[in-house]
């Protein structure tokens, strides 16, 4: 997991050791540089297969650990850092999420999931026990074409067989998830403040669909 427990354990097992103190710190320096203007820049686009996102991710990070850690340790704590991240035990979802897919499918309503991502993201719905519930995952990774673009959106639809006009798609992203109206989806942007811990706010979702 992306803990400094699971990167000391990861970065060990690379032989190298870090205490989980100096681990922590580390992580947090990490991923402000990802998340940076500078590395969103980097970023953009890296979604639309695994190979570039591991490749700019690591690039990233590892640039940033230079100068706290030897050349050859910053590699190992990029590695271990992004190891972590795409591990599913890493995401956790919405206090609200598993509720409102369960119900939405026990209303016979097809879901799909539309998703800027570097990796495979089905591993996480199967460890909370919906990815049953899911009919399509229309990833960028794997699809090679990023949102706002509409291909992706296109592919969800197809694997649907559902024509766009009839598909609710939900999003968090003004700009890239409402791409999806230019297709024709009605689309519903979640509100902006956000806490893991809080309901995202898809109970608003249950009554959209199934009115």
């Amino acid at each position: 997991m992306l803990t400094p427990t699971g990167v000391h354990a990861q970065t060990a097992a690379r032989g190298v050791e870090l205490d989980t103190e100096h681990a922590a710190r580390l992580i947090n320096m990490l991923l402000a540089t990802v998340d940076s203007p500078e590395g969103r820049a980097a970023r953009e686009g890296c979604d639309r297969s695994a190979e570039q996102h591991r490749a700019v991710w690591l690039a990233l990070m590892t640039s940033a650990a230079t100068g706290f850690l030897p050349a050859a340790a910053s590699e190992v704590l990029a590695e271990s850092v992004y190891a972590c991240l795409v591990d599913p035990r890493s995401w956790s979802p919405y206090p609200d999420t598993v509720e409102v897919l369960t119900r939405l499918h026990a209303e016979g309503l097809q879901l799909g999931v539309v998703s800027n991502i570097g990796w495979d993201i089905r591993l996480a719905f199967e460890k909370i026990r919906v990815a049953e519930l899911v009919d399509s995952f229309a990833l960028s990774c794997e699809c090679g074409s990023v949102k706002p673009e509409p291909a992706l959106f296109q592919v969800a639809c197809a694997e649907l067989a559902v024509p766009p006009e009839r598909v609710l798609f939900v999003g968090d992203d003004p700009i890239k998830d409402g791409a999806a109206a230019r297709l024709g989806m009605p689309v519903y942007v979640l509100p902006g403040p956000r806490s893991p811990d809080r309901p995202r706010g898809l109970a608003a979702v249950l009554a959209l669909a199934t009115s």
